[in-house]
């Protein structure tokens, strides 16, 4: 019980957010609107922030990174078996076939800095700057493949979609902070008093705004259709993923901070950004939302658990 109680005040923020948008105080525009500040303004501050001030080496991080690569390379592999449980047209399994892999980050960081403090934002952030480029470069490969097929052109053009890959990566405000925040961590240089108090004044306002916009996209409706496909990729994303990211952390020998990093990063759900990459890529859109926001649901449980289990 205690632990539901840990985690049900990021969850209540996301009600919160859903009870907004379905009442409609505000019009759609503005989540959207709010969901652009978040990701380009107030998140990335976060990142850098956790780079910047940390005290961790890529040579120290070897079996922590190890750990956390091998188990979303497992996430990929049993995302792409679900196609052979579940039937469904070719274009469905590759537009849900991101959701199997790709990580919520407005639930993820929240939860790693109570569990994890510091070191593990830091390491957090060192793991999503090498996975986020890796998830992309698959989602978008694979849907952009189906939906080359669907609409007779064969396989897509490979250097334009390798192209229109990293524009997509190194265009991510996230991985861009990163980079600066490791670039700056290297150089040795001390940032001053009132340009961390800014930062830190910007990151803690993405926390309840990211909440506040995952609710906001919930899609309730559309968890009736495709149960079965619902079903199967929120059993494999929330509960074989942690059950095979626990198996990586005890096969590399990682522990503390580290390991409640990889275990929370393998238990969150998928990110919301999964239903707008599909609509703009021309996949299929409808069931990405409702897997969406039926992992965001169901992941109060899932993370309650994990919580209970490896953090009391």
């Amino acid at each position: 019980m205690e632990s539901v109680l840990t985690v049900l005040p990021d969850f209540a923020i996301i009600l919160l957010g859903f009870v907004l948008a379905k009442f409609k105080p505000f019009p759609r525009s503005f989540w959207g609107g709010i969901e652009v500040l978040v990701f380009n303004v107030l998140l990335p501050p976060m990142l850098f922030l956790s780079v910047a001030n940390s005290h961790f080496s890529f040579a120290g991080s070897a079996k922590f990174l190890a750990a956390g690569l091998g188990a979303m390379a497992l996430a990929v592999l049993t995302s792409w078996c679900i196609r052979y449980v579940v039937k469904a047209d070719p274009i469905t399994h590759a537009s849900l076939f991101q959701c199997g892999f790709r990580y919520n980050a407005y639930i993820g960081f929240p939860l790693c800095m109570r569990f994890c403090g510091d070191e593990g934002m830091s390491l957090l952030a060192l793991l999503m700057s090498v996975w986020v480029p890796i998830s992309n470069t698959l989602s978008v490969a694979v849907l952009a493949t189906a939906v080359a097929a669907r609409t007779g052109g064969g396989a897509p053009d490979k250097r334009k979609l390798l192209v229109t890959t990293c524009k997509a990566v190194f265009k991510n405000p996230l991985i861009i902070a990163t980079m600066l925040g490791f670039l700056f961590n290297m150089s040795g240089l001390e940032m001053p008093r009132i340009g961390v108090d800014f930062l830190r004044h910007l990151s803690n306002a993405s926390l309840s705004m990211g909440l506040l916009t995952i609710g906001a996209a919930l899609k309730i409706g559309a968890i009736r259709e495709n149960l079965s496909l619902i079903a199967a990729t929120s059993l494999q994303r929330l509960v074989i993923v942690p059950l095979l990211g626990a198996l990586c952390v005890w096969f590399f020998g990682v522990t503390g901070a580290a390991a409640g990093v990889v275990l929370l990063f393998a238990a969150s759900p998928t990110a919301q950004s999964c239903y707008v990459m599909t609509a703009a890529m021309g996949g299929n859109a409808p069931p990405v939302a409702a897997v969406t926001t039926a992992q965001t649901l169901l992941s109060i449980f899932t993370l309650s658990a994990l919580i209970l289990i490896w953090f009391a």
